[in-house]
């Protein structure tokens, strides 16, 4: 049987959220008592002096020296192509070959998140514009290392898993980050295989899920049926995950994705389940476990697609609503009057074997 949701994971890591979160707003609430106190002369020149280390030398140490004096990152540079920013720090890990140099990236990124820095408008260079510090993150975390990764090293990434906590709860999500742009779309979306890093990179898909994050609220161009076919390919399992069974903890989760899955994501979906013999079969043992919203969705919101399923003779897909939803699915007529039996019987291509699970499973004609 399929594994359901790792919620004792989830749950852990929900904590680790709440800690690093309350750890970090204790640094700012330090930082801002102390800003506070500060002239409007002293705080200007702090700052100056922070920008100038920040573009120059970027050292980890006289960085925190300033913040403990009250100096904040406001000055830093938005443009991907402008001074130092951010961004640019976390662009580079990629290029950071050493544990210590790793550890000052670190110590530079947690630093600059305290005293104030924007990280939706920083941006380092990609393509013929730039991406924020989150976006690069999910690059990385996505593709690993290897053939089509940025990173070299086991390190590296977790230095960039580590990161990501910070960077991500301190991002805020806007309207201009839907779609292809938020950073669990761009996450999934560049999904590569690398040795030894799944099961990281099903916590980073189980942090965003605890950031109240999903991929839902995107149009079905972005969430097209090749972009379900790519995460299938990398890992069905990890398709499933981003659709759970209900229960109280993912309630949050949950409430806005179920809102947001439109009629067109649903055919997105399931055209990307039929994608492989691999894909139906993860389908079927999934969805079979017990009965599933998604599946209840469907027949109320989208019941054209349970007779697309028969007349495409997607057995596999079939049973899962067939064994949970045998009421549901006898009920369902198209706009002919048909059962679905009768529709299975009259329509040229439905092969005998979906007949007779649809008779098996007591549908009537």
């Amino acid at each position: 049987m399929e594994q359901d949701f790792p919620i004792s994971s989830f749950l852990e890591i929900k904590k680790h959220i709440s800690t690093a979160r309350k750890d970090l707003e204790k640094e700012k609430a330090v930082w801002k008592a102390i800003r506070a106190s500060l002239t409007e002369a002293e705080a200007e020149q702090l700052d100056e002096q922070f920008r100038t280390i920040f573009e120059t030398t970027t050292d980890p140490q006289l960085l925190k020296q300033l913040v403990q004096k009250g100096a904040s990152a406001r000055l830093l540079g938005n443009y991907e192509l402008g001074s130092h920013n951010l961004a640019m720090v976390v662009q580079e890990l990629a290029d950071a070959s050493t544990k210590e140099d790793l550890e000052s990236a670190a110590d530079i990124i947690k630093t600059t998140i305290v005293a104030g820095a924007d990280l939706n408008t920083q941006k380092a260079y990609w393509g013929n514009g730039g991406m924020i510090a989150v976006s690069w993150l999910c690059i990385y975390l996505a593709r690993a290392f290897g053939t089509y990764g940025y990173l070299k090293t086991m390190e590296q990434y977790h230095y960039c898993y580590r990161i990501f906590t910070w960077v991500a709860e301190n991002t805020a999500i806007t309207e201009a980050m839907q779609g292809d742009l938020h950073p669990f779309n761009v996450f999934m979306n560049c999904l590569k295989k690398s040795p030894g890093v799944e099961d990281l990179q099903e916590k980073i898909i189980l942090q965003m899920m605890g950031f109240g994050w999903h991929i839902f609220g995107s149009t079905h161009e972005d969430l097209s049926t090749s972009f379900f076919t790519r995460i299938i390919e990398f890992d069905p399992r990890f398709l499933t995950l981003i659709v759970p069974f209900e229960q109280e903890q993912l309630k949050s989760y949950l409430d806005p994705v179920q809102a947001n899955i439109t009629p067109a994501i649903i055919k997105n979906l399931l055209n990307g389940f039929s994608s492989s013999k691999k894909a139906r079969k993860h389908f079927r043992a999934f969805f079979s476990i017990k009965p599933h919203w998604l599946l209840k969705l469907i027949i109320t919101r989208t019941p054209e697609m349970v007779f697309h399923l028969v007349r495409r003779n997607e057995q596999d897909l079939l049973h899962p609503f067939l064994k949970h939803y045998k009421r549901e699915i006898a009920a369902l007529k198209n706009e002919n009057e048909q059962t679905l039996l009768q529709y299975a019987m009259t329509s040229r291509g439905v092969v005998e074997n979906t007949i007779q699970i649809l008779r098996q499973y007591g549908q009537l004609a």
